[in-house]
């Protein structure tokens, strides 16, 4: 009988909740909408700038699941360079290339602050948002070629050709990402913030070995990210 009562009573509790919970998500806005896309342009301390895209599904007005396509890559694009060891050649990586990571993964949980509505008609919404999330380079481990050139002046044609390829990679990095978001007739959304991160640009090339000596891009413990976007819920 005691078990009886408390899952009666557990029901009733269910039951309030939920109504409450959809009774606050219908009086913010007449139509529930359950998708969000955005796109987001950021730089970062890495001197590199970020393009992310993102999709958004919401369940509910305050929680989401978010998955997003980052692409970046430092400002300052001059690639690696280095001598052999026994002095008699120069190489350089082929198209300049700098070892950053170019395109990642970010799937997040999305948070959202009920909202302030602002306006005599009540058309703006001003909230608050934090994303908790992963980060996922593509591919974690980075290849390129590299040319060998005499240490001659005026010597332009290269010599010989290696490829070279990282390993042992980190497959996951993590971000924390919050936002001030500005939404107009629950459609347009206007947002600005911040991602703090462990992402290390440089990654994917870290561990690789030219003439006996691993590579040394720059590196940060923590990668910083300020961000405005636009996006549209529907």
């Amino acid at each position: 009988m005691t078990t009886s009562r408390y899952n009666t009573f557990g029901y009733i509790l269910i039951f309030i909740f939920s109504s409450i919970g959809t009774s606050i998500y219908a009086q913010e806005k007449g139509t529930v909408k359950y998708w969000k896309v955005e796109l987001t342009g950021a730089v970062n301390t890495y001197d590199g700038w970020e393009i992310e895209s993102s999709v958004t599904y919401q369940p509910v007005r305050y929680i989401g699941l978010t998955m997003g396509l980052l692409f970046c890559n430092p400002i300052n694009e001059s690639g690696f360079i280095g001598e052999s060891q026994d002095k008699q050649w120069y190489w350089s990586a082929v198209d300049d290339d700098n070892g950053s990571y170019l395109f990642a993964l970010r799937p997040s949980v999305l948070f959202t602050s009920p909202s302030i509505w602002l306006g005599e008609d009540k058309d703006y919404a001003l909230s608050f948002s934090i994303s908790p999330g992963i980060t996922m380079p593509l591919p974690p481990n980075r290849e390129f070629n590299i040319e060998y050139f005499p240490q001659k002046p005026g010597a332009w044609t290269a010599f010989k050709t290696e490829h070279v390829k990282n390993k042992d990679a980190t497959f996951v990095y993590y971000h924390l990402r919050s936002a001030v978001s500005l939404e107009i007739d629950d459609s347009i959304i206007l947002s600005m913030g911040y991602t703090l991160s462990n992402f290390d640009l440089y990654g994917g090339s870290r561990n690789i070995v030219i003439e006996g000596r691993k590579l040394n891009p720059e590196r940060h413990p923590l990668m910083h990210s300020f961000f405005i976007g636009i996006g549209y819920r529907f």
